[in-house]
């Protein structure tokens, strides 16, 4: 709220300063007025609002920041060796096989991860899943036996010393009542060479050329305004890779 404020001011004093009334601000000049300074001008859009409710300004509006394309990404063969890396290697601590197989498959943020708990492993001794705010992920039969190994050794855990903590996590923290932070799961990852924003950014372009976005929304557990940003981006590379082909 005080940031808000803060923005409205400085937009009054602008104003003052070129000589402008409040209800003379045009369109041309609030975006001038927005790219003049930082991302935190945005802010104002509280301010424009109730001033329009109120008949104080015209039809302002303040766009939306544009959300930039992503742009660190890896080879198709540097991401299937991670996830064979994931899916095989024993010296890898077992958090690290697990989450970076789930980011490197499915693009999931790290925060969805360590949200998870045991209960939110479903299995059924045939097939695995994750219970995703309520959508049902399937798990491939390799990287469902990574999670079943992750779950089991996470309950164990949890039933010795469950007073301290009502929550079974499935990425437990050093303290039991909290789960992993995710900048420290991040930093493990990098350090046994996984690389996780490559390894989201090269799953989710993945899904998105195959998947609807709300499909994709749900698959992942993302926004849809995400997942179809996401779609556009696979979309806009499909049409360039055709137009390449057809030049040859």
């Amino acid at each position: 709220m005080r940031s808000q404020l803060r923005r409205a001011l400085e937009l009054l004093e602008w104003l003052d300063e070129h000589g402008t009334a409040l209800g003379d601000l045009t369109q041309p000049e609030l975006e001038m007025w927005l790219e003049g300074g930082t991302g935190e001008r945005r802010e104002v859009r509280a301010f424009v609002t109730w001033a329009r409710g109120r008949g104080l300004v015209g039809e302002l509006v303040v766009p939306r920041a544009r959300v930039p394309a992503p742009s660190v990404f890896m080879t198709d063969e540097e991401q299937a060796e991670q996830l064979h890396r994931c899916l095989r290697d024993d010296s890898l601590p077992l958090d690290v096989r697990t989450a970076g197989a789930l980011t490197l498959l499915f693009g999931l943020q790290h925060t969805k991860l360590l949200g998870l708990t045991v209960h939110d492993v479903i299995d059924d001794h045939a097939t695995g899943a994750l219970n995703l705010a309520g959508h049902h992920l399937p798990l491939p039969p390799e990287v469902a036996r990574l999670v079943r190994a992750q779950r089991d050794k996470c309950q164990a855990r949890w039933q010795l010393d469950h007073t301290a903590c009502t929550t079974p996590w499935l990425f437990p923290g050093q303290e039991p009542a909290r789960p992993l932070g995710a900048t420290y799961l991040n930093l493990k990852l990098r350090r046994h060479g996984i690389a996780p924003r490559a390894d989201r950014n090269n799953a989710r372009l993945a899904l998105a050329t195959d998947l609807p976005a709300s499909v994709l929304a749900d698959f992942t557990d993302t926004s849809i305004s995400s997942a179809t940003r996401w779609t556009g981006y696979a979309r806009r590379d499909w049409l360039d890779y055709i137009a390449s082909r057809r030049r040859i």
